[in-house]
């Protein structure tokens, strides 16, 4: 019987693994961070895949919180980021006491505590894990903020104190690396079967996410002046619809061109980070003594299912308008 309803869940598993991959590729409008929570659901082992499938549209809504809170939290800007340029003299994986005691608190909060920010997350997240009675709604938030900062540390310019190229010449970069690349791309994505894997140290396994991204930050920063100073270079921005607004943004050639120099990074980036995201959530359930979920499952599926079905069908319609502006646009310089 368990053999039988591995093989179904597995089958489920590829079947929404597909669906998600092709909504992801084919839409609109939505920012990466929520779709990467998506992608990451499916890649969790049978035993816990059940639960966080049916609490996804909160988990997915709810990807972006960390950076709302930006706006309102003083100190929630550097738990996104850490400048490892500005430590000259090296930084090893410490704990946050060993730290604090080598560079000061304050130097931290200006550097940026990414990696001990996650391992925070991390233990909130276990020791929630742990409880008899167990607060799904404060389970969804922590995973879904530790998602965010995971995903945060994939990006090689949240590594570096020129996060915005305002430091060579290149103001603007951040968004084009981790948005417009991402957006222009994306429909000729690979999909990749994911499978979360345990982290033995998540310590040690955070700075080595962390800075593989900063030994990617040069290529990120002098592959898009390559881009820009070659002979006959694409335009650099134009008028382009994103949702349903017409904005100043960087071309889809330009975009592409970017891509390609930097050898599919944006892509490569996204898969690693939606398979890290996937593999600390089940590495945080297995460290809490891997607790029975099935009794926290959201039973009422069909709510959840609908609200997935228009989160989707939102993101088509975006999508759709897309193609046909741009297929209008097309149309007029033809003319």
């Amino acid at each position: 019987m368990k053999k039988c309803q591995d093989y179904h869940c597995n089958k489920l598993k590829l079947c929404i693994t597909a669906v998600t991959i092709v909504l992801i590729l084919c839409n609109w409008g939505f920012a990466p961070h929520k779709e990467l929570h998506a992608v990451a659901i499916t890649g969790l082992p049978p035993t816990i895949y059940r639960f966080f499938k049916s609490h996804q549209t909160e988990l997915i809504n709810r990807a972006t919180d960390a950076d709302k809170r930006k706006h309102g939290v003083e100190a929630e800007a550097a738990r996104h980021y850490i400048d490892l340029d500005h430590f000259k003299e090296g930084i090893e994986p410490c704990s946050w006491f060993e730290a604090c005691e080598t560079f000061t608190e304050d130097t931290l909060q200006v550097r940026g505590v990414l990696p001990w920010n996650i391992e925070l997350v991390y233990g909130n997240l276990v020791h929630e894990f742990t409880q008899d009675s167990l607060n799904t709604g404060r389970v969804i938030r922590l995973c879904a903020d530790l998602g965010h900062y995971i995903a945060d540390a994939h990006v090689p310019l949240h590594t570096s104190s020129n996060y915005n190229g305002q430091f060579s010449g290149q103001t603007g970069i951040h968004a084009l690396w981790e948005t417009h690349v991402y957006e222009t791309s994306r429909n000729s994505w690979t999909p990749i079967k994911l499978e979360a894997s345990y982290i033995k140290d998540v310590r040690k396994w955070v700075w080595a996410i962390i800075k593989k991204s900063h030994n990617d930050v040069n290529e990120v920063l002098t592959k898009e002046k390559s881009v820009r100073e070659v002979e006959n270079a694409p335009e650099g921005y134009g008028y382009r619809t994103r949702g349903r607004t017409l904005t100043l943004v960087p071309t889809s050639d330009f975009c592409d061109a970017y891509s390609d120099a930097m050898g599919g990074m944006v892509e490569k980036r996204f898969y690693m980070a939606a398979k890290a995201i996937s593999s600390i959530w089940y590495s945080a359930w297995a460290d809490a003594g891997a607790p029975d979920l099935s009794l926290t499952v959201n039973h009422n599926m069909r709510d959840s299912k609908n609200g997935l079905v228009r989160f989707f069908q939102d993101l088509l319609k975006d999508q759709l308008e897309h193609v046909e502006d741009d297929q209008s646009q097309h149309q007029q310089k033809l003319k």
